[in-house]
Formats: structure tokens, C-alpha cells, sequence
């Protein structure tokens, strides 16, 4: 029969074994554990900490490399740029950063990049301010309201000397440049006709310019628009279906543009000079001796002046001065090639205040027009010289 084991079954000796190692296990210290993890966090903490040091200095090496310098803006002092024609974005940000619009090439060029209708930019001479942030300078440049043009007015009927002094008061550029250019005229954009010659075919008008102009470019741009308003009232046409030369037409509306103020008149000074070249009658012209001694501020001439024998005299040469004495407006243009016919040999304005301009075909009609030109002039004695 089995039964379960107990105590008595093994004996005293069992349990009480004298073999055993006398020295007693170590006892560990309370909170040495607490050391030891304490130890733990401060390792992690100088690797942590070491680790952030490290980056945020890498992040300052690389902000340094790939940071763009800008200006807060709004600007500080106005300045004048010029963006060249054909510049890239990179060329206007040179420009913009010499000129001190813009703190860096890169700021321009990522302000513009983030613009829609940036690439539209175009050449041209731009107000802007010192010290502008990158996207405004952008933005400024887009507003075509910021451009700076070039703007002159050349009235109808001055001749060359004075056109030139005129332009060069409006543009400042000398007036040496503009004499150089019409001493030869190859720059020029003239009619095979013209001879080489440009006086009369400087078109008076205003010209508006983007950028800032030479005196070649201004000076081609005039006989240019003089080509264009010669096609417009077919000049040449009519010149030859009336018989003249489209010169010597040419030559015609440069005295009719000094002769009337009043354009409704031009055509019937054309027919009275017409006639008496059709005669052989000299015109008499005061308007040419003008030209010809250069005295301006009159409207009349002396016995001296009409002596002077520059073949600009119509008083001392016969049929039409070598060339235009002023440079014509459209009005003159076309009085000159659509003359009115009649018999119509003598003209005279009899109030030049208001340009009226009385005609006559015989010389009994013109001196009572001409009595009536004296009495202004005596009225008007400054004026008449």
C-alpha cells in the first residue's frame, strides 16, 4: 500500500546540513537602483542634447548656404532703372541689385519665379525705390503705370537747326549727335527720292518712347512716319499725276506750312504757286528769304535781305528754292498735291493773328489786299520787322 512521504521519513540531518558555505550572500544596498538608472537618463540626455547642438548648427551652416537676402521694403529713395531689351529675369535682378532695388540676384528671381505673368516684364526705364523687397520690385516692373517714356513734340514747319535744338531740349541728348546723324543721313530711313537730303522729311508729331532713345533712332523714327503719311495721302501718286516731282511737291507744302496758319488756305496757295511757275513768274516769297538769312521773329523782309543771293531767294532766282525750307505737317502734305485751279497768281495774309489769307488774280486785286496787310502791320509793328 503507498502513501505520501513526510518529514520523519528523511531525518533531522536533511534539513540542517552542516556543509553549507559560511559566508553569507551579498545584501544589496536600498536605492542603488535608482543610481543606476539615474546614470542612464543623464547618457541619454548628453546624447540627446549633443544631437540637437549638432543639428541646429548644421541647420545654421545650411540656412547660411540656401537663405536669400531681402529687403523688408517698402523702399527708401526713388530711383531710375532701365531693363534692357531681351534681358532675362537673372539679367534684370544685375541691373535691379547694382542699382540697389533689390538685396540679391536670388530674390528677385525666386520672387518672380512664384509671380504669375512675371515673364511679361518688358524693357524700358522704370521708377522705382532703393531697397525694395524682392516681390514687390516684381510687381512694380509688371505695372506698366511705373514706366518712364521719353515723350517729343516737334510742331509742324521748323527747319532742321531749330528742329534739332528742340529735341535735344527735350531728350538732352546734344545737338552735335543729331547734326552728325543728318550730315549723313545713310541711318536714316529716306524715299530713294528724298536725294539723301532729310530736311522736310522730319514728320513733326509726338514720339513716345519705352526706353531712351539715340539721336539716330528718334531722327529714323521721324522720316520713317513721314513714309507712313506719305503712303496714307498717296504723295507720290498725286505728285506725278499733277506733274510735279514728288520733291519738288515735297518742296511746295514746306512753303505753304510757312505760309498759312490756317490749313483750310493751303490748297489754293499751292495753285498760286503752281501758276506762277507755270508762268515763269518768281515767287517772291518772304518765307524763303527767310530761310535763306536765317532770321527768324519776322514776317517780313528787308530790301537788304531780299538782295541776298542764296539761291533760297525767290525774290532773285526764278521757280522753286533747292529744297524744302521746314519740315511739314500732313495738312501741308496734301495741299501740295491736291491744289484747287483757278487763276489765282498772288496771296497775302492780311491778318496774321488769324491767319486770314485773301487771293487775287491780278496784281490790282493783290495790292488792295496787301493795303489791308499794312494797315495791320502798322498796327502790329513788332511783328512785322
Amino acid at each position: 500500500m503507498s502513501r505520501f512521504l513526510d518529514e520523519d521519513d528523511f531525518g533531522d540531518d536533511y534539513f540542517d546540513n552542516d556543509d553549507t558555505d559560511p559566508t553569507p550572500p551579498p545584501t544589496r544596498r536600498r536605492g542603488s537602483w535608482w543610481k543606476n538608472l539615474l546614470a542612464i537618463v543623464i547618457s541619454l540626455a548628453v546624447l540627446v542634447g549633443g544631437g540637437y547642438f549638432v543639428y541646429s548648427k548644421v541647420k545654421d551652416v545650411y540656412q547660411g548656404f540656401t537663405s536669400v537676402s531681402d529687403y523688408p521694403g517698402p523702399g527708401e529713395q526713388d530711383v531710375l532703372v532701365t531693363i534692357p531689351d531681351g534681358a532675362t529675369l537673372t539679367d534684370m535682378a544685375d541691373v535691379l541689385v547694382q542699382a540697389d532695388v533689390v538685396a540679391s540676384k536670388k530674390a528677385f528671381v525666386k520672387a518672380a519665379g512664384s509671380i504669375a505673368g512675371s515673364s511679361g516684364i518688358q524693357p524700358g526705364t522704370y521708377q522705382l525705390k532703393t531697397k525694395m523687397q524682392a516681390a514687390d520690385a516684381v510687381t512694380a516692373l509688371m505695372d506698366r503705370a511705373n514706366m518712364v517714356n521719353t515723350q517729343v513734340t516737334i510742331p509742324e514747319g521748323l527747319r532742321d537747326s531749330v528742329l534739332t535744338e528742340r529735341l535735344s531740349e527735350q531728350t538732352g541728348i546734344p545737338v552735335a549727335d543729331f547734326e552728325a546723324v543728318l550730315a549723313d543721313p545713310s541711318q536714316l530711313k529716306l524715299p530713294d527720292w528724298a536725294n539723301g537730303k532729310p530736311e522736310g522729311f522730319l514728320f513733326p508729331e509726338t514720339y513716345v518712347y519705352d526706353t531712351e532713345p539715340t539721336a539716330a533712332e528718334i531722327l529714323a523714327e521721324m522720316t520713317s512716319h513721314f513714309g507712313t503719311v506719305a503712303d496714307q495721302i498717296a504723295f507720290v501718286n498725286k505728285a506725278n499725276s499733277i506733274g510735279v516731282s514728288p520733291y519738288d511737291a515735297l518742296i511746295v507744302a514746306s512753303i505753304i506750312e510757312k505760309e498759312t496758319r490756317d490749313p483750310a488756305y493751303g490748297p489754293d496757295i499751292a495753285q498760286v504757286l503752281y501758276n506762277r511757275l507755270g508762268q515763269g513768274m518768281k515767287l517772291q516769297l518772304d518765307s524763303t528769304v527767310i530761310y535763306a538769312v536765317n532770321s527768324p521773329g519776322t514776317i517780313t523782309t528787308t530790301d537788304d535781305e531780299r538782295a541776298n543771293p542764296s539761291p533760297y531767294n525767290t525774290y532773285m532766282h526764278e521757280g522753286l528754292p533747292p529744297g524744302p525750307i521746314s519740315n511739314p505737317g500732313k495738312n501741308a502734305l496734301e495741299s501740295a498735291v491736291n491744289p484747287t485751279h483757278g487763276s489765282y497768281l498772288y496771296f497775302v495774309a492780311v491778318n496774321p493773328d488769324t491767319g486770314e489769307t485773301k487771293f487775287a488774280s491780278d496784281y490790282e486785286g493783290h495790292s488792295a489786299n496787301e493795303a489791308q496787310f499794312h494797315a495791320w502791320c502798322q498796327a502790329n509793328a513788332d511783328q512785322c520787322g
